[in-house]
């Protein structure tokens, strides 16, 4: 495993399709957000601390994903996410991060299964865009942080 920085080219997006076949729709991206966890934050601070305390409540997870509109049959993220929208059905979705190259055993990897909640096209002049939300699917585990 390599370490140190890297380039977004060397991210691979892979979604499961209406049908839980995986999708590599890393070709269909130019932009991803909220990779990994955010946590509510529960204030507990009493009047005999000198300074504000605080426990983590719920966790969150809110994966948004956009990109230039490709329809193609296999690995065109509108086919995928097309079928996906508003169905509440858990798909994987898998994020890979190689470091300097292509992603490979032990590079990081963020997990879990998600709906998509939200998938809509927008344009201007002539370009066609995506854009995605999707969120942790009801009764599944929790996304996680893990390695290729």
């Amino acid at each position: 495993m390599a370490t140190g920085k890297t380039h977004p080219r060397y991210i691979k997006v892979l979604l499961d399709d209406s049908g839980g076949t995986p999708r590599d729709i890393s070709d269909s991206i130019n932009s991803i957000g909220g990779i990994g966890l955010s946590y509510d934050q529960t204030d507990v601070t009493t009047i005999a601390n000198s300074v504000k305390q605080y426990l983590t409540g719920y966790g969150d997870s809110s994966v948004s994903l956009g990109g230039p509109f490709n329809n193609t049959a296999i690995a065109g993220a509108h086919t995928v996410l097309t079928g996906l929208n508003g169905a509440n059905t858990a798909a994987t979705l898998t994020i890979q991060i190689g470091i300097r190259a292509a992603p490979t055993s032990g590079d990081p990897e963020f997990e879990g299964e998600y709906v998509v909640t939200d998938y809509q096209l927008s344009g201007s002049g002539t370009d066609l865009t995506w854009s995605a939300s999707l969120k942790p699917a009801f009764g599944t585990s929790t996304p996680a942080w893990g390695t290729v």
